[in-house]
Formats: C-alpha cells, structure tokens, sequence
C-alpha cells in the first residue's frame, strides 16, 4: 500500500508540476540547450518546476513582457513587478530556463524572508511599518519611491522592497 501511495504522489507531481520560488536576491537563469548564462531571475519569483535533478532544475516561468525594455519579464505590467532580466535576447511570456536547484525553496515566506527584514528594518526606524497587505501593488510603488529618499536606499534597496511589498499586496501573487 505504502509503494501505492509513494507512486501516486510522484505520479501527481509529474502531472502538475511543483511551484517553487526563488530564494536569493539574484539567480542565473541558463539556457537549457547551450548551458550558458542568458539571464537572472530575482527573489520570490515563482517557477514551476518540470524536471529537477538535484543540481539544476528545469522551470517554466510566465508572465509579461514589459512594454519599455522587451528584455524584462513582469507579474503584470502595470505595476511593473520584474521577475527576470535577459542579458541580450528579448523575453517571452513563458520560458524555460535552467535554475541552480539549491536557490528554490516551497515556501514563498522563506524566500521573501531576507528582504521582509530589510523592510521591516528600515521602514520601522521612523514609523511603524505598513503591513503590505494594506495597500494595492500600485500603491505601494507611490509609497515607496516617495520614501527613499528619507529611507535613504539605493535603487537596488528600493527595487527589493517594492518587490517585496507589491507580492504581499491586497493583490500581489502572495495569498497569505
């Protein structure tokens, strides 16, 4: 029965695939067939997984072409949330890439959890800190470019924030 059980789940998996998500600031994306490097995807982007041999994962990501630069793959594109930039070719609203398998996680939280205490962090040392959840993605992209300058972030800072906030949004791609 057990073998049953154990053969069906994997079965399922294979049918379904696996939603994972990016858990480091910044991950290669490697085009399966040359193995080179194309792209890099950011921090809790998901994927879905199609084939994963414990060093390399095969991961199908969709989403958006931006409409000013056809390099850069959105949630959607008003707000603008990135989840890949290409080095050279344009994006396509669904591709597969190749991922380092280590940089995945299931837990969305986990992947998220180093640029929640950035937020946290820097946004609570003059206010109490607004839970994401609070506002609309959009809002959230007035809120924080309005505070970098008190916050005193880069744009690199700023862009993982945003990120951050706009996922856990009343409607970001985050459902708590």
């Amino acid at each position: 029965m057990k073998k049953i059980v154990v053969f069906m789940a994997i079965l399922l998996n294979l049918a379904f695939g696996e939603t994972k998500f990016v858990a480091d600031i910044k991950t290669d994306l490697i085009d399966p067939n040359t193995k080179s490097v194309v792209g890099e995807i950011l921090e809790g982007t998901p994927v879905e997984i199609i084939k994963d041999d414990g060093k390399f994962a095969l991961v199908e990501i969709s989403g958006e072409v931006s409409v000013t630069d056809d390099k850069i793959l959105a949630l959607k594109k008003d707000p603008l949330v990135v989840f890949f930039k290409m080095k050279e070719q344009k994006a396509t609203p669904k591709a597969q890439f190749l991922v380092d398998s280590t940089k995945l996680g299931s837990d969305p939280l986990e992947a998220w959890e180093e640029v929640e205490m950035l937020y946290y962090d820097t946004c609570s040392s003059c206010h109490a800190a607004h839970k994401p959840k609070e506002h609309l993605m959009i809002e959230w992209d007035a809120l924080i470019t309005a505070m970098q300058l008190f916050a005193k972030i880069d744009d690199d800072e700023k862009a993982r924030l945003l990120r951050y906030v706009q996922a856990y949004a009343k409607d970001g791609i985050v459902k708590e």
